[in-house]
C-alpha cells in the first residue's frame, strides 16, 4: 500500500469501517508514534485493555492499513499511516474517518431505500441531520480532510494546466486552497479568487492568511448560486477550477455551475474540472463522500459535462487520468 487511495480502498472495502475508527478515538496510532513507531503487542493490549482475541482479530485488519506485523509480537508504523492516521501530521485524516463512521451508523437501516431512491437527497439530508444536527465542526473537519487529500495530488494535476500566463484565476469550491495555493508561487502576480461556503470560508481565510504570497488572494464566502453577488458580470478570469465539486450537486446544478463558469472566461481561457474516475472501485467511495457532505447527488456525467461546456463555447477534453489517487482532469479553453 502506497497511497491515499488505497488507504481508504482498505478502510471501506476490506477492513471495517467501525474498528479503524476505534482505533482512531483510543488513540492507538498516536501511542505508537509516541513510542517511536514500533511497540510490542503485549504492551498495546496493557495500554488499551482489549483482550488478546478480538485485537488478534483487530491486528489483521490494521496490517491493512498500515502496520507492520513483526515476528507476530512487534506493531510498526508504516509511513502511510504514520502520515494519515497519526494526529501530529499535518496530513491527518483520522476525524475524518471518525465522521464517516458516524454517518454510516446513521444510514444503517436506511440502504435500501437510498439505493431505491433516484435521486436520494431527502432521506440522505434527514439521515445525516439526524447524526449531526447543526454541528458546523464536520464541516471544517471534512474541509480539512479534503484538503489533505487534494494537496495529495495538486501538483499532478497542475502540470496539466498552463498557469504561466494567467493574470486572474477563480477557485469555486476551493477548499482550503490548496490548488491555488501553488498557482500563487508558480504566478505571483497572479490576481486570484477562492469562492467557499460561508461553514468553512473563515478557514480558508486562515489559510490563505498563511500563504507566502497571500495579497493575491480574494476569499468570498458564499454558495456558488450566489456568486453574480460578489463577482461583477464584466469581471472575466484566464483560468477557472473546479475540483472536486460537482459529483456534490443534482445534475441540472451541476450544468447551471458549467454555465455560470463558462460566462465568467476570458477569450481563451482555461475551464479545469476535476473529478474522480468512472471506471475504478473508487466509485464506490464517491457515495460515501456524497453523505460526507450532506447532500445527495444524480451524478453529472463526463459526456453531460463536455456537452454543456461546448454548449458555452469551451471545448472540454480528457487530459489526464490519475490511477493513483482516482482522479481525472477534463480541460478546455474559451473560443475566442
Amino acid at each position: 500500500m502506497n497511497n491515499l487511495r488505497e488507504l481508504l480502498n482498505n478502510i471501506w472495502v476490506v477492513s471495517p469501517l467501525k474498528i479503524v475508527a476505534m482505533s482512531i478515538e483510543h488513540g492507538l496510532w498516536d501511542y505508537i508514534a509516541e513510542q517511536g513507531g514500533k511497540v510490542y503487542i503485549s504492551d498495546v493490549l496493557t495500554a488499551f485493555s482489549w483482550k488478546e482475541r478480538p485485537f488478534a482479530c483487530i491486528t489483521g485488519v490494521f496490517v491493512d492499513l498500515g502496520l507492520a506485523v513483526q515476528r507476530g509480537q512487534i506493531l510498526g508504523l508504516t509511513p502511510i499511516s504514520r502520515k494519515w492516521l497519526v494526529k501530529t501530521s499535518t496530513d491527518y485524516i483520522g476525524d475524518f474517518i471518525i465522521r464517516a463512521n458516524t454517518l454510516a451508523k446513521a444510514y444503517d437501516g436506511h440502504l435500501e431505500t437510498l439505493m431505491a431512491e433516484d435521486v436520494p437527497d431527502k432521506t440522505m439530508c434527514t439521515q445525516t441531520k439526524n447524526a449531526f444536527g447543526g454541528d458546523i465542526s464536520m464541516a471544517e473537519t471534512f474541509a480539512k480532510s479534503m484538503d489533505a487529500m487534494t494537496r495529495e495530488f495538486a501538483n499532478e494535476i497542475l502540470e496539466r494546466i498552463k498557469v504561466e500566463n494567467i493574470k486572474k484565476c477563480l477557485d469555486v469550491g476551493a477548499g482550503l486552497g490548496a490548488m491555488t495555493n501553488i498557482i500563487s508561487e508558480r504566478q505571483p502576480s497572479a490576481e486570484i479568487t477562492v469562492l467557499e461556503l460561508p461553514g468553512v470560508a473563515q478557514l480558508l481565510q486562515n489559510k490563505v492568511n498563511s500563504f507566502t504570497f497571500n495579497k493575491q488572494f480574494k476569499v468570498i464566502g458564499a454558495d456558488w448560486r450566489d456568486i453574480r453577488n460578489h463577482i461583477d458580470s464584466n469581471e472575466k478570469f484566464d483560468l477557472i477550477i473546479l475540483s472536486q465539486i460537482l459529483h456534490e450537486e443534482k445534475r441540472e446544478d451541476a450544468k447551471r455551475l458549467i454555465e455560470i463558469c463558462a460566462n465568467l472566461l476570458s477569450p481563451n481561457g482555461q475551464l479545469a474540472i476535476i473529478g474522480f474516475l468512472d471506471d475504478t472501485s473508487f466509485l464506490t467511495h464517491l457515495f460515501t463522500l456524497n453523505l460526507l457532505m450532506e447532500l445527495g447527488s444524480d451524478n453529472i456525467t463526463e459526456p453531460e459535462i463536455s456537452s454543456v461546456a461546448q454548449h458555452c463555447g469551451v471545448f472540454l477534453q480528457t487530459v489526464y487520468i490519475s490511477s493513483t489517487s482516482g482522479r481525472m482532469l477534463w480541460l478546455g479553453r474559451k473560443c475566442e
